[in-house]
């Protein structure tokens, strides 16, 4: 809801469609691109132009994500997208890194992971920041940081020092890409207690130690914080990153605290061929999905949220927690003024019959 001061429209009412699935429209918070185009690295246009084809699949809040890249590169990202955040085009941005687990960092280039304790780490920090607090001091939709999260592993030197000045200026902590074993995992949680959201782990299962029951990692913690309310789970729902089965259970267990994601590149929903992630390079095939270079490592969802959509229900999770975890409970991590995602009314879970995106979108300006 927009705060009192501010002179923004409220939410958009529930359009009447019976005999059809009405839904909140959906609420992307790991989103790297779509359809070609890199939001990290592709000019503002370029982002707005695939924001609204995104709108047309039904997802109106985007997060845009940004991997880990050279710093100037992140910090120049956070400059160019903040502004998309302050028209109302993106809900947030998302830095997943430079702060990764060199064992856990997956797709993102292992020469551009930082240690967070350094003098020149946390001076990246404060630029980032600042970045993205430019433009913030209205109180409506697009004030406060235009960063919303940011994906760190906990067990690194100076991780508590990052927490805390995250959460000084109003950005979640998210922990991830981490080697972090279960009691490092465990004091972490405990420092972000009171975090607004509450926080969320970064793709859980993907990119961290797997469980063992003599080395249980940071899994069943992550499971207990969410049962008790502190923690929220990102799942990427797209048949290849996690077990359908296991998708479906964790939903089961815990469906208030699952934020179901697609993690999508500009591979995703491409043409196949070459594409950007950052500054890397993927290749993406119908058969193996988007894929760093010339390897086999996963780099990306392979679906759009509204297609994960369809892929829960097919999996046989309750249509209500389905829901959920792609509208309401992602919507909890962004500021309250940036929650409101307005409505799609669905022909088939994937194919929208009409989106009426929250008021102060730019699409939504003029209907």
């Amino acid at each position: 809801m927009p705060s009192p001061a501010s002179s923004e429209p409220g939410p958009v009412p529930r359009p009447s469609a019976p005999g059809r699935l009405v839904t909140p429209g959906l609420v992307d918070q790991h989103c790297h691109g779509h359809d070609g185009t890199d939001f990290a690295t592709a000019p503002p246009e370029a982002v707005r132009t695939a924001l609204g084809r995104l709108v047309g699949r039904g997802v109106t809040r985007v997060v845009a994500s940004v991997p880990t890249m050279p710093a100037p590169e992140m910090l120049a990202a956070v400059h160019r997208l903040t502004p998309l955040v302050r028209s109302g085009d993106l809900a947030g941005i998302h830095l997943e890194g430079p702060f990764l687990s060199p064992a856990r960092c997956g797709a993102h280039p292992p020469a551009d992971v930082l240690v967070p304790g350094t003098a020149s780490s946390q001076a990246l920090v404060r630029a980032l920041l600042e970045a993205g607090a430019q433009g913030g001091a209205d109180p409506g939709p697009g004030g406060g940081n235009a960063i919303t999260a940011v994906t760190y592993a906990p067990e690194l030197e100076g991780a508590a020092g990052l927490e805390a000045t995250l959460l000084a200026a109003g950005v979640c902590p998210s922990p991830g890409h981490t080697d972090a074993t279960a009691g490092q995992f465990g004091e972490a949680l405990d420092r972000l207690a009171g975090a607004p959201g509450p926080p969320s782990v970064t793709h859980l299962f993907n990119a961290m130690a797997g469980f063992h029951h003599r080395r249980p990692g940071p899994v069943p913690g992550a499971l207990r914080a969410a049962a008790e309310g502190r923690l929220r789970l990102e799942l990427i729902a797209d048949g290849r990153h996690v077990d359908p089965a296991v998708v479906r259970d964790v939903i089961a267990l815990v469906p208030g605290a699952v934020c179901v994601v697609s993690d999508a590149s500009a591979a995703t929903g491409a043409a196949p061929g070459r594409h950007r992630l950052g500054c890397m390079d993927l290749d993406s095939s119908p058969d193996t999905g988007p894929t760093l270079a010339a390897s086999d490592t996963l780099a990306s969802g392979a679906v759009s949220l509204d297609q994960a959509l369809g892929l829960l229900l097919d999996w046989d999770v309750a249509r209500d927690a389905a829901v959920r975890a792609v509208t309401a409970t992602p919507a909890r991590g962004l500021p309250p003024g940036r929650r409101d995602s307005g409505w799609v009314i669905w022909d088939a879970p994937g194919v929208p019959a009409d989106v009426v995106p929250p008021a102060g979108h730019p699409l939504a300006r003029g209907r």
